[in-house]
């Protein structure tokens, strides 16, 4: 297993992880489809957002094996005390994690 990305959020480094079993839980919490996923960029609500990084937060503690009692909740309140630049570098795990389960789009932006 590759070492997973970690962000420093809610007072620690914590591991992120947009695997399939987060993005599956994603799509059930957003009630977005799999087909979505690639839209993203074009209209993600906020709170969808705050729930994609809850599930990448979640699951990167999962992988490492690691207690995650947090809500979705908790995470918007750790964006608001440490601010959008932990939101966006959220936002490009998310990114990097997406154009290596979608080789295909990784072919296009090298081009």
């Amino acid at each position: 297993m590759s070492k997973l990305k970690t962000i420093a959020i809610g007072g620690e480094m914590r591991a992120i992880h947009f695997g399939f079993s987060a993005l599956s839980q994603w799509c059930d919490i957003s009630g977005l489809g799999l087909n979505d996923l690639g839209k993203l960029g074009d209209n993600l609500s906020l709170s969808n957002a705050i729930a994609l990084i809850y599930v990448g937060l979640k699951h990167g503690a999962r992988k490492n094996n690691e207690d995650f009692n947090f809500k979705i909740d908790d995470i918007g309140d750790w964006i608001d005390d440490e601010g959008m630049e932990v939101f966006n570098e959220c936002m490009e795990v998310f990114t990097e994690h997406m154009a290596k389960l979608n080789p295909k789009e990784k072919k296009k932006k090298a081009k």
